[in-house]
Protein backbone atom coordinates (compact mmCIF):
# COMPACT_ATOMS: atom_id res chain seq x y z
CA UNK A 1 0.00 0.00 0.00
CA UNK A 2 1.44 3.35 -0.87
CA UNK A 3 1.38 5.48 2.59
CA UNK A 4 -0.13 8.58 1.60
CA UNK A 5 -1.57 11.43 3.94
CA UNK A 6 -5.14 10.60 2.25
CA UNK A 7 -4.42 6.45 2.68
CA UNK A 8 -3.50 7.20 5.88
CA UNK A 9 -6.45 9.58 6.93
CA UNK A 10 -8.97 7.30 4.58
CA UNK A 11 -6.96 3.76 7.20
CA UNK A 12 -7.39 5.79 10.34
CA UNK A 13 -11.55 5.71 10.16
CA UNK A 14 -11.12 2.03 9.29
CA UNK A 15 -9.34 1.17 11.75
CA UNK A 16 -11.75 3.57 14.30
CA UNK A 17 -14.57 1.84 13.66
CA UNK A 18 -14.32 -1.21 15.86
CA UNK A 19 -13.28 1.67 18.32
CA UNK A 20 -16.34 3.59 18.11
CA UNK A 21 -18.35 0.52 18.09
CA UNK A 22 -16.82 -0.40 21.51
CA UNK A 23 -17.47 3.27 22.50
CA UNK A 24 -21.54 2.43 21.54
CA UNK A 25 -21.45 -0.52 23.39
CA UNK A 26 -20.15 1.48 26.48
CA UNK A 27 -22.75 4.06 26.39
CA UNK A 28 -19.97 6.96 26.03
CA UNK A 29 -21.72 9.16 23.86
CA UNK A 30 -19.74 12.26 24.11
CA UNK A 31 -16.37 10.18 23.38
CA UNK A 32 -18.34 8.54 20.25
CA UNK A 33 -19.37 12.73 19.40
CA UNK A 34 -15.98 13.49 19.21
CA UNK A 35 -14.57 10.81 17.23
CA UNK A 36 -16.95 10.77 15.18
CA UNK A 37 -16.77 14.07 14.04
CA UNK A 38 -12.98 13.72 14.21
CA UNK A 39 -13.89 10.96 11.53
CA UNK A 40 -15.98 13.10 9.20
CA UNK A 41 -13.05 15.90 9.49
CA UNK A 42 -10.29 13.17 8.26
CA UNK A 43 -13.44 12.25 5.44
CA UNK A 44 -12.90 16.04 4.14
CA UNK A 45 -9.40 15.82 4.83
CA UNK A 46 -8.39 12.83 2.55
CA UNK A 47 -10.30 13.76 -0.43
CA UNK A 48 -9.19 17.23 -0.58
CA UNK A 49 -5.37 16.82 -0.20
CA UNK A 50 -6.01 13.75 -2.67
CA UNK A 51 -6.95 16.10 -5.15
CA UNK A 52 -4.75 19.35 -4.13
CA UNK A 53 -1.61 17.49 -4.01
CA UNK A 54 -2.42 14.88 -6.33
CA UNK A 55 -2.22 12.02 -4.12
CA UNK A 56 -5.28 9.66 -5.39
CA UNK A 57 -4.80 6.05 -5.88
CA UNK A 58 -6.87 2.79 -6.40
CA UNK A 59 -5.93 1.98 -2.90
CA UNK A 60 -6.63 5.29 -1.62
CA UNK A 61 -10.17 5.48 -3.42
CA UNK A 62 -11.45 2.19 -1.76
CA UNK A 63 -10.15 2.68 1.60
CA UNK A 64 -12.09 6.05 1.56
CA UNK A 65 -15.30 4.16 0.02
CA UNK A 66 -14.54 1.14 2.54
CA UNK A 67 -13.98 3.76 5.46
CA UNK A 68 -17.35 5.86 4.00
CA UNK A 69 -19.27 2.71 4.83
CA UNK A 70 -17.97 2.26 7.75
CA UNK A 71 -18.56 5.71 8.85
CA UNK A 72 -22.66 5.28 7.46
CA UNK A 73 -23.11 2.14 9.97
CA UNK A 74 -21.96 4.12 12.94
CA UNK A 75 -23.64 7.04 12.18
CA UNK A 76 -27.01 4.93 11.65
CA UNK A 77 -25.92 2.82 15.30
CA UNK A 78 -24.91 5.72 17.22
CA UNK A 79 -28.30 7.65 16.26
CA UNK A 80 -30.38 4.81 16.97
CA UNK A 81 -28.50 3.81 20.35
CA UNK A 82 -27.36 7.58 21.70
CA UNK A 83 -31.37 9.34 20.15
CA UNK A 84 -33.59 6.73 20.13
CA UNK A 85 -36.25 9.17 19.17
CA UNK A 86 -35.13 9.59 15.81
CA UNK A 87 -35.77 5.88 15.24
CA UNK A 88 -38.99 5.86 16.87
CA UNK A 89 -40.68 9.32 15.35
CA UNK A 90 -38.48 9.15 11.71
CA UNK A 91 -37.99 5.67 10.92
CA UNK A 92 -39.64 5.51 7.51
CA UNK A 93 -37.04 8.02 6.52
CA UNK A 94 -33.69 6.22 8.04
CA UNK A 95 -34.65 3.12 6.58
CA UNK A 96 -35.84 4.45 3.01
CA UNK A 97 -32.28 6.06 3.13
CA UNK A 98 -30.05 2.78 4.49
CA UNK A 99 -32.15 0.08 2.42
CA UNK A 100 -31.84 2.19 -0.66
CA UNK A 101 -27.74 2.79 0.86
CA UNK A 102 -27.77 -1.30 0.66
CA UNK A 103 -29.11 -1.87 -2.70
CA UNK A 104 -26.69 0.49 -4.20
CA UNK A 105 -24.26 -1.75 -2.98
CA UNK A 106 -25.71 -5.26 -3.90
CA UNK A 107 -26.42 -3.64 -7.28
CA UNK A 108 -22.47 -2.17 -7.50
CA UNK A 109 -21.49 -5.93 -6.60
CA UNK A 110 -23.65 -7.87 -9.15
CA UNK A 111 -23.34 -5.50 -11.89
CA UNK A 112 -19.67 -4.11 -12.03
CA UNK A 113 -17.99 -6.60 -9.08
CA UNK A 114 -17.20 -4.12 -6.45
CA UNK A 115 -19.08 -3.85 -3.03
CA UNK A 116 -18.02 -0.43 -2.71
CA UNK A 117 -18.29 1.08 -6.33
CA UNK A 118 -15.96 4.81 -4.76
CA UNK A 119 -18.13 6.73 -7.25
CA UNK A 120 -17.14 10.08 -5.91
CA UNK A 121 -19.97 12.15 -7.29
CA UNK A 122 -20.72 15.53 -6.70
CA UNK A 123 -23.98 14.38 -5.79
CA UNK A 124 -22.41 11.82 -2.47
CA UNK A 125 -20.41 15.21 -1.56
CA UNK A 126 -23.74 17.17 -1.13
CA UNK A 127 -25.52 14.83 1.05
CA UNK A 128 -22.06 13.90 2.90
CA UNK A 129 -21.56 17.41 4.15
CA UNK A 130 -24.96 17.90 5.28
CA UNK A 131 -25.33 14.09 6.97
CA UNK A 132 -21.86 15.55 8.68
CA UNK A 133 -23.60 18.83 9.58
CA UNK A 134 -26.43 17.17 10.87
CA UNK A 135 -24.26 14.47 12.77
CA UNK A 136 -21.97 17.11 14.72
CA UNK A 137 -25.58 19.28 15.73
CA UNK A 138 -27.39 16.13 16.74
CA UNK A 139 -24.15 15.42 18.96
CA UNK A 140 -23.44 19.28 19.52
CA UNK A 141 -26.39 20.84 20.27
CA UNK A 142 -29.24 18.74 19.43
CA UNK A 143 -32.14 16.86 17.35
CA UNK A 144 -33.35 19.12 14.67
CA UNK A 145 -36.30 17.77 12.63
CA UNK A 146 -35.80 19.75 9.57
CA UNK A 147 -32.30 18.92 9.50
CA UNK A 148 -32.24 15.43 9.58
CA UNK A 149 -35.13 15.46 7.00
CA UNK A 150 -32.77 17.45 4.40
CA UNK A 151 -29.99 14.90 5.33
CA UNK A 152 -31.71 12.00 4.51
CA UNK A 153 -32.98 13.39 1.05
CA UNK A 154 -30.27 14.49 0.36
CA UNK A 155 -28.57 10.83 0.68
CA UNK A 156 -32.06 9.45 -0.71
CA UNK A 157 -31.91 11.33 -3.99
CA UNK A 158 -27.93 10.49 -3.81
CA UNK A 159 -28.43 6.72 -3.75
CA UNK A 160 -31.00 6.51 -6.58
CA UNK A 161 -28.09 8.60 -8.39
CA UNK A 162 -25.66 6.03 -7.65
CA UNK A 163 -28.23 3.22 -8.65
CA UNK A 164 -28.53 4.89 -11.38
CA UNK A 165 -24.78 4.63 -12.50
CA UNK A 166 -24.68 1.07 -11.87
CA UNK A 167 -27.14 0.64 -14.70
CA UNK A 168 -25.87 3.29 -17.09
CA UNK A 169 -21.68 2.28 -16.55
CA UNK A 170 -20.38 -0.76 -17.97
CA UNK A 171 -17.92 -1.79 -16.33
CA UNK A 172 -15.88 -0.78 -12.82
CA UNK A 173 -14.98 2.65 -12.86
CA UNK A 174 -14.12 5.42 -9.81
CA UNK A 175 -14.34 8.98 -9.61
CA UNK A 176 -17.78 9.25 -11.46
CA UNK A 177 -18.99 13.34 -11.21
CA UNK A 178 -22.60 12.19 -11.61
CA UNK A 179 -24.84 10.72 -13.81
CA UNK A 180 -25.35 14.02 -16.00
CA UNK A 181 -21.33 14.48 -16.40
CA UNK A 182 -20.39 10.50 -17.23
CA UNK A 183 -23.63 11.01 -20.17
CA UNK A 184 -22.00 13.92 -21.32
CA UNK A 185 -18.38 13.24 -21.52
CA UNK A 186 -19.38 9.82 -23.07
CA UNK A 187 -21.24 12.10 -25.45
CA UNK A 188 -18.14 14.24 -26.65
CA UNK A 189 -16.17 11.19 -27.36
Amino acid sequence: MKWTIPNILSLYRLLMFPVLLWIIYLGKEDLFAILFVVSLITDILDGFIARRFNMGSEIGIMLDSWADFGVMILAVVGMVVFHPVIHETHAIWLWLFVGLYLTQLVIAKVKLGLWVAGWHAYSTKVAGYTQGIFFAVLFGIGFFPWLFKLAVILGIITQLELIALCFIVPEPTHNVKGVYWYLKRNKEQ
